[in-house]
């Protein structure tokens, strides 16, 4: 049986995590032992020992930089090493990469009783690139050391998996990884999702009670019937760009009118805009949409359990992200047949199809963004054919069998 230790920094529910959620409980338990180590007990955690996957909290590991606790973190990291002693170590998420891979140097060199008994062979390490951290927005001296780990991460482990074309071509240019890196891309069983009308409502009631702005007022409840509903699912983070979303919605709001009133109508109250996340930019999120004076219009619906199901709820999908690498949303979005405004970064090109599953936009461009959301607004035909082209693009390219049995190729082979 090999054991594999997968080490992530953040126990919350994003891509990362549900990568590593999603391989963890896929594998043989016959052939494989999976253990999971992570920062925190959040929905991560949860979600692995309800499915009987042990898992081992490291208090001190954040997101964040804090010189103090990367000591701190990295010593806990080879301690767990030491005790656990896997055949295969498999690294997710930017810091952890660098962090990880010179603790499991260390734990290599420390070990007295190393291989573990009755195993043979020495242990790897696999580092899964899920976008990398220096194409964040962050202050430049944040950004060298981000860039050092990650070179730390390609120097010290065996396998490279890169979850787009996009990342692959960047770890091209760090110095001896070529040889290293595999593509694999990221893939998804087909959610199961909640009828249009289910979700709709379901939805509608969730707005209702949702808190909007910094002075704890609520929005109204959106109406099911007679509007577009643009929908996103997303953390609340700068990453995001959910800021130029809200500036797309005011372009929007206040465009020339055309001559007919009935026209006008339909351009200045034809879509609302649902939310779902949560994160540090809550508040920021909440003033912004205040000041614009589109509490009618945008709706922060805060975290939801298993979002995905309500993406049928959604006629349009946008992801306005500044950073990505291959996000797991965009390609629900595309089994749930939504056409998508994605923004033209990383591996989303590899999902959306430009003019034909939906419109790429440049990042950080209201403008832009406005500009393709309105195409889709004013045709419920295009939005109908570009969905359909957008479900088919996805069921044809996106295979989580073929991306399990790729990654269970680099563990036999290693």
């Amino acid at each position: 049986m090999i054991k594999i230790l997968y080490v992530i920094t953040k126990s919350n529910w994003g891509g990362a995590q549900r990568y590593v959620y999603d391989i963890a409980t896929s594998l043989d338990k016959e052939m494989f032992d999976a253990v999971v180590a992570c920062g925190g007990n959040g929905p991560l955690a949860i979600k692995l020992r309800e499915a009987g996957i042990r898992v081992i909290t490291i208090p001190l590991l954040q997101r964040d930089i804090n010189i103090i606790k990367e000591f701190l973190s990295l010593f806990a990291l080879i301690k767990i090493f030491n005790r656990e002693q896997p055949d295969i170590i498999h690294l997710n998420s930017t810091k952890i990469g660098g962090l990880g891979a010179v603790a499991a140097l260390a734990a290599k060199l420390l070990t007295k009783n190393y291989p573990p008994a009755g195993r043979a062979g020495k242990q790897k390490t696999v580092f899964t690139a899920h976008g990398w951290g220096f194409n964040e927005d962050r202050p430049y001296i944040a950004r060298v050391i981000i860039y050092f780990l990650q070179w730390l991460s390609v120097l010290f482990c065996d396998r490279i998996i890169a979850v787009s074309r996009a990342v692959l071509n960047q770890g091209m240019y760090f110095p001896f990884s070529r040889s290293k890196l595999i593509l694999i891309k990221n893939a998804i069983m087909p959610p199961n999702f909640l009828d249009k009308k289910s979700a709709k409502r379901e939805l509608a009631n969730l707005a209702r009670l949702s808190k909007t702005i910094a002075e704890d007022n609520q929005f109204p409840r959106p109406p099911i019937d007679g509007l577009v509903w643009l929908g996103t699912i997303a953390e609340l983070t700068k990453n995001k760009g959910l800021t130029y979303l809200v500036d797309a919605a005011h372009q929007l709001k206040i465009q020339i009118p055309p001559a007919s009133p009935s026209e006008a109508e339909q351009v200045n109250s034809k879509f609302q805009i649902l939310i779902i996340g949560g994160g540090e930019d809550e508040k920021k999120l909440r003033a912004q949409i205040a000041a614009l004076g589109l509490e009618s219009d945008v709706f922060l619906l805060g975290h939801i359990e298993d979002a995905p199901k309500y993406l049928k709820a959604f006629d349009i999908f946008i992801l306005p992200s500044i950073t990505e690498a291959l996000a797991y949303v965009l390609i629900e979005a595309g089994w749930a047949g939504l056409p998508a405004v994605a923004t033209r970064v990383g591996g989303l090109p590899e999902i959306t199809e430009n003019e034909k599953g939906g419109f790429l936009v440049p990042s950080k461009n209201p403008e832009k963004l406005a500009e393709a959301i309105k195409k889709l607004l004013d045709s419920g035909e295009l939005r109908k054919k570009m969905g359909r082209k957008n479900r088919q693009i996805v069921s044809q390219k996106f295979s989580f069998e073929k991306m399990l049995r790729e990654t269970i190729d680099i563990y036999n082979g290693l």
